[in-house]
């Protein structure tokens, strides 16, 4: 009866349109860091990528999902060396110093092609996280 009150007298109370109410607060959490943020939507993506190859989709959708994957594990990897990046994925592989061949290897191809290719980039970025984050794991 006691969190009945409260709650009605809670609901009454004058406040303006738009403040949270207790109840309806967003709850306090930490948030993750962004080069953790990054790796994770590579992993989502990538996994979707493989799904996307399993099922036979067409190029197009498993193109878009790799190239998210490989640029998404290009931020995470561009976060953790404080390096920004420029919205252009190729010239930030460059500034990571990663083979040439991992970008050539997403532009052509049948998305198996294109998956195998995505994979090779995030193993490649994976390996380089391990180097200068050896404190986390960089599965993917």
């Amino acid at each position: 009866m006691q969190q009945l009150r409260e709650h009605q007298r809670v609901q009454l109370e004058d406040r303006p349109w738009g403040t949270p109410t207790p109840s309806t607060a967003p709850p306090m959490m930490d948030s993750a860091p962004p080069r953790d943020v990054f790796w994770d939507h590579c992993r989502n993506n990538l996994g979707i990528a493989r799904l996307l190859v399993h099922e036979g989709r067409p190029e197009a959708l498993v193109a878009t999902a790799c190239l998210m994957a490989v640029e998404s594990a290009c931020r995470a990897a561009l976060e953790q060396s404080g390096l920004p990046y420029v919205g252009d994925l190729e010239a930030s592989l460059r500034q990571l110093a990663a083979p040439r061949d991992i970008w050539e290897l997403q532009q052509a191809g049948a998305p198996a092609r294109r998956l195998a290719g995505a994979e090779r980039a995030v193993a490649w970025m994976a390996s380089y996280l391990k180097r200068v984050a050896p404190g986390r794991t960089w599965g993917y």
